[in-house]
């Protein structure tokens, strides 16, 4: 067996070998390289790691300069980043998982040395593979050991203190992960460029994207907690999970006895002051129409490009309630109108970025006959105007953007055009019904959230919400029928549970007892019809108390959100507060 099969098999071998010091040597010159070009030669850096490590994501960014042993051990997830100083020794196989985010001066070590001076004397070492896995943030100056497997959650133990033994155990929870959408104009790059922190007066903003307050101000928090000393509390667990926003894959990942707590505080609520105490459940509808085209008709001669544009979006379950416009059922009434009065071709459908935002924007492209294009203009021109009246108090910004483009030569054939604008039109977007014991609370909702191309299919992704299972299961048969009756593929997909209110718990009696005693604005005890955690963490910790709360967050989803900086200062003195006093 070759000193390198030893490596990979974990086994004692001597490092300084022809063949391993050689496959040292050319990572170093190809490293010396990367480390070397132009800061704008990006490309070029993608490709100089694409050759040299075992595999790489389409998408991924580190931050020269970078170094490592051989290269080939490590396996680097999408959409994963490193900042400044990265250091692998990857004598043993590197594991980095999707969507990872490495701080600066990090260090990873698989190469290990034998316990015995005479073994190391000799030259001997040895190397254990590391796993870091999807969603995971590793801290600046972090040193990652040889061996260590970091999975879709991190839990992090802090011991009681002095005197506080006998205290209720606590569980700290909030998401790592956010929502990241930027302005249509915008040359953001989420996967390398970091968020800008604007602060305005009382206020911090991102620039022209989303800021990620949701959930990182909690998430904050907990490392704030972590470092303090000087806090009391009783037993605690810091339960940061991942993923969240693209479907609670974190929190469904979570084993019974994995954390364990008598009190869990769920730091995920966005208004000062607010306490929540259950939440809706909710699924996807994944709508999947075949994408058959044609060429393009004779006589078919000019392009049109219709945009709907300037709506505020939102978050699909916090502001489903307003009833803001949603881009893709606005433009599918648009073109059912026009099909109506004009022949016309469907060429390209687009709207919607992500399953919990209200769509802001939608784009369709269309073949018509110039003799038309006038008269399709000034119809639009009209519907427009329409349309900015029905939605005046809710989205006053809402713009079309109608623009010549090519002729598209290839074209959706008609029962892809007929199947597509019949399925968004006749399901129903926004509030379907209000909770009949609980005041201004939406009970059930539907968001036509993404619609997209792909290589066969047309995909309609629906996200559907209800603190009532049974209504739940209604609109989601409702969904999946409609699109039985017009011959096209629905599937049900990411279910997960509401979180039921458990009334008069000894939690929510010390936490709001205390809030009261802090603060002149008395607290609000609710339920909300956005998805928290606490339904599927629920499920594993079937006897622990439940709250959550959280500063002010405005717009979370969008472009527009912000955070109100003194509530942050308010919510974590209080939390300091209860954490000392829980009984």
């Amino acid at each position: 067996m070759t000193e390198k099969e030893k490596m990979i098999m974990g086994e004692l071998y001597l490092a300084f070998g022809e063949e391993l010091t050689n496959e040292r040597q050319h990572a170093k010159e190809v490293l010396y390289e990367y480390n070397m070009l132009k800061p704008n030669e990006i490309e070029k850096r993608d490709n100089l790691l694409r050759g040299l490590f075992g595999s790489v994501g389409e998408k991924f960014y580190i931050e020269p300069p970078f170094r490592c042993d051989y290269g080939y051990n490590i396996h680097w997830g999408e959409n994963s980043y490193a900042n400044y100083n990265l250091t692998v020794l990857d004598c043993a196989k590197v594991v980095i998982g999707d969507d990872v985010l490495i701080g600066p001066n990090v260090n990873i070590f698989t190469a290990a040395h034998p316990i015995s001076p005479s073994q190391r004397k000799l030259g001997l070492e040895f190397a254990k593979d590391i796993e870091i896995g999807d969603g995971s943030w590793i801290g600046g100056a972090t040193t990652i050991n040889p061996g260590v497997k970091i999975g879709k959650n991190v839990v992090i133990k802090k011991a009681a203190s002095p005197g506080y033994e006998n205290r209720p155990s606590i569980i700290l929870q909030g998401h790592i992960d956010m929502v990241c959408v930027k302005d249509h104009d915008s040359n953001h790059d989420f996967s390398k460029d970091p968020i800008a922190n604007i602060i305005e007066g009382e206020w911090m903003h991102a620039d022209h994207t989303t800021l990620g307050a949701d959930n990182g101000m909690g998430a904050a928090m907990m490392l704030a907690l972590l470092e303090d000393e000087s806090q009391q509390h009783g037993p605690m667990q810091l339960l940061f999970t991942t993923n969240e926003e693209t479907g609670m894959d974190g929190a469904f990942a979570i084993k019974e006895g994995q954390v364990t707590g008598d009190y869990l505080l769920n730091l995920d609520t966005e208004v000062e002051h607010d306490f929540t105490v259950s939440c809706a459940g909710g699924c996807h509808v994944h709508v999947k129409i075949p994408l058959l085209r044609d060429n393009n008709q004779p006589g078919y001669d000019a392009g049109l490009s219709i945009t709907v544009t300037g709506l505020k979006g939102g978050h699909s379950g916090i502001e489903i309630n307003e009833q803001r416009a949603n881009a893709n059922q606005v433009l599918t009434r648009v073109l059912y109108d026009i099909q109506q009065q004009y022949p016309i071709s469907l060429a390209s459908f687009e709207g919607g970025v992500k399953h919990n935002a209200i769509p802001s924007k939608a784009v369709a492209v269309l073949s018509v006959r110039s003799e038309d294009v006038a008269a399709i203009k000034t119809l639009l021109a009209y519907q427009e105007k329409q349309y900015q009246h029905e939605y005046s108090v809710q989205d006053p910004g809402l713009t079309f953007v109608v623009e010549d483009v090519p002729t598209p030569e290839i074209v959706y054939a008609e029962d892809t055009t007929e199947a597509l604008i019949t399925y968004i039109y006749l399901a129903q977007d926004g509030v379907h019904s209000v909770s009949k014991s609980i005041p201004n609370l939406v009970e059930t909702s539907n968001n036509i959230a993404i619609v997209r191309e792909n290589q066969h299919t047309i995909e309609i992704l629906i996200s559907i919400r209800s603190s009532n299972s049974n209504s739940l299961e209604f609109l989601t048969k409702k969904m999946m029928l409609l699109a039985k009756a017009l011959g096209v593929a629905a599937e049900r997909t990411g279910g997960y549970p509401a979180w039921e209110y458990d009334k008069g718990s000894k939690l929510e009696e010390q936490a709001i007892s205390l809030h009261n005693e802090m603060f002149d604005t008395p607290a609000n005890v609710n339920a909300i019809h956005a998805g928290l955690e606490c339904g599927l963490l629920k499920g594993v910790l079937p006897n622990t108390q439940m709250i959550s709360f959280g500063p002010t967050i405005v717009s979370p989803h969008t472009p527009s959100e912000r955070v109100h900086l003194p509530s942050v200062e308010n919510v974590y003195v209080y939390l300091k507060a209860l954490l000392a006093k829980l009984q």
